[in-house]
């Protein structure tokens, strides 16, 4: 039996992706596509690629009656929403901010109101798949982590969880445009982004609290971090060049060993080569690599903002809470070039 799927946020980017991938998706089947801002307009209007005669349309959640949600909003919107959808049996799978922090206090700080949620902001999981496996299995609301913390933390959990790594930890991030969402802004608009690098988020970006709080829940540490992220002129994908201060016992001999153990099982982590961002495009892939800049080592992390970063996690995500294989709709192959 098909399992009845919403997406509320259908007409950005994310919510455009999450269409994509559930469009093939064998399980999860698509009963509602909400968007406060497109209500009334056919699907394909929207989304030319996903042809059909399916209505966007603005209801409530309490009135969706589906098994699942997908949250594809800004900051403040799903808090909102969520504890309808809980009370009427839904599992949500929030793709905003709005529950990857478990301080109320710190979600203040980070986004500039106050959470409205707390009783459920202390049940969400943070799903990062690979690292809360079980978590997520029996999670009935579950946080869609960043796209710049999931390439990050899939990089580093390892050697943070083996004592590694003392910080501070230098991320240099770089990040297409999509990341930015599709509303129009200044420093995202084609003639601003186009053919230059744009340094952004400086001093503190938005992710650095959700960094943080998960070193420390999924690692039980907490490195500094130093995180300066930039704009680069291509559509999707992420590529963070990583440089830990090393722990006064540490042996990067043992690296390789570690990520072996860490993720050796999983369908969507590779080791290999200095990655691409056209490996990872389209896909649920994360591609890390461990090298060496003269004596210090420096790890690379690429993956799809929009994919692994965002919508392909999301279902991966989805598919453990319904008892699914978590490759289940996510196995399509990167472009390559």
């Amino acid at each position: 039996m098909s399992t009845t799927t919403a997406v509320l946020g259908g007409s950005g980017y994310l919510g455009g992706e999450l269409l994509r991938l559930l469009s093939t998706h064998p399980d999860f089947a698509l009963s509602a596509v909400v968007s406060t801002s497109r209500a009334g307009q056919p699907l394909e209007a929207i989304w030319p690629n996903l042809p059909g005669n399916r209505l966007v349309t603005s209801a409530d959640a309490k009135d969706l009656n589906v098994d699942l949600a997908f949250l594809a909003e800004p900051a403040g919107e799903a808090m909102k929403q969520v504890p309808a959808l809980l009370e009427s049996g839904t599992k949500v799978v929030d793709l905003g901010p709005d529950y990857r922090l478990r301080d109320p206090e710190a979600y203040a700080r980070a986004y500039g109101q106050p959470h409205l949620d707390p009783e459920h902001l202390a049940e969400a999981v943070y799903g990062l798949t690979e690292l809360a496996r079980d978590s997520v299995r029996g999670a009935r609301l579950v946080a869609n982590p960043g796209c710049y913390p999931t390439a990050t933390l899939l990089a580093l959990a390892p050697l943070l969880r083996a004592g590694e790594i003392a910080g501070p930890v230098i991320v240099d991030a770089k990040s297409g445009t999509s990341g930015a969402g599709a509303s129009l802004s200044p420093g995202t608009h084609h003639p601003e982004a186009a053919l230059t690098v744009q340094p952004y988020g400086t001093p503190n970006h938005r992710h650095v609290p959700e960094m943080e709080a998960a070193f420390a829940a999924l690692t039980g540490t907490n490195p500094s971090l130093v995180f300066v992220p930039h704009l680069i002129p291509v559509v999707r994908g992420i590529l963070c060049s990583i440089y830990p201060a090393l722990a006064d016992a540490a042996d990067p001999s043992r690296w390789p060993a570690l990520f072996e153990s860490a993720y050796g099982s999983s369908p969507f982590v590779h080791m290999g080569s200095t990655p691409r961002l056209s490996w990872t495009q389209g896909t649920n892939l994360c591609f890390l690599s461990l090298q060496r800049a003269g004596d210090a080592p420096v790890l690379f992390s690429a993956l799809d903002n929009l994919g692994k970063g965002g919508a392909a996690q999301a279902i991966q995500n989805a598919n453990l809470m319904f008892g699914l294989d978590e490759s289940t709709g996510l196995r399509q192959p990167g472009f390559g070039v």
